[in-house]
């Protein structure tokens, strides 16, 4: 079973709505960059596909496979430190609960803890900054080499489409603006294709997000 996601979040059972979905939004930056970091490994865990720390007052000392394949291991949350914090310093403080819950994992299962401590030395050393090219494609016909550009924050999600010709960027324009979270953005883009005349980025229906004409370029 290949580990493949990583997710942090308050207690559901015991914090509030309130506390529970801000802090879930903004952990999925330092976690989707960990799980794209993994992603090469192919790490083969022993019984679950997914590990989840969960902040609790009262961590358990047991880490647990529950019945839907997923390791879950409690660490010290603290909701009222949590809430004082500012979006600067959001990151490390996700971090630093990360840190604690591999760790803990790793005492009583079999983790790839080193890739998961280097993932976040890198995403810290990078300012916290999650940003990734889905997809680029060079469309010779037309001599335009089009990328889709994605970034995820603590407050919200960014698809840019970034067009060039001869080397030469011709346009940079953000063509999505989510919340954070993967189940929203997802399923809404997919491909980069010409239909026509026009370049046209879809989503995972094939329904139209974005289009432009191929003769528009020649004016930017």
């Amino acid at each position: 079973m290949i580990l493949k996601e990583l997710y942090l979040y308050p207690d559901l059972k015991y914090y509030p709505d309130s506390i529970v979905h801000p802090f879930r939004d903004q952990s999925r930056s330092v976690c989707n960059f960990l799980e794209r970091e993994i992603k090469a490994i192919k790490f083969d865990a022993n019984g679950f596909k997914r590990i989840c720390v969960v902040g609790s007052s009262s961590p358990r000392e047991e880490c647990i496979i529950n019945s839907s394949k997923i390791l879950v291991v409690e660490v010290q949350f603290d909701s009222t430190e949590y809430s004082g914090l500012d979006e600067a310093n959001l990151n490390a403080y996700f971090s630093k609960m990360l840190h604690s819950g591999f760790e803990k994992c790793s005492r009583q299962f079999v983790i790839p803890l080193l890739d998961l401590k280097l993932g976040l030395e890198k995403f810290i050393a990078e300012g916290g900054v999650n940003e990734w090219t889905f997809k680029s494609k060079q469309f010779k016909g037309i001599g335009l080499k089009c990328s889709l550009v994605c970034k995820l924050t603590t407050t919200s999600f960014h698809l840019v489409l970034v067009v060039s010709k001869s080397g030469v960027e011709i346009l940079r324009t953000e063509i999505l603006k989510t919340d954070p979270d993967e189940l929203v953005f997802s399923p809404m883009f997919k491909d980069i294709l010409l239909d026509g005349g026009s370049l046209v980025v879809v989503d995972k229906l094939g329904d139209p997000l974005f289009f432009k004409k191929v003769k528009d370029f020649e004016n930017d």
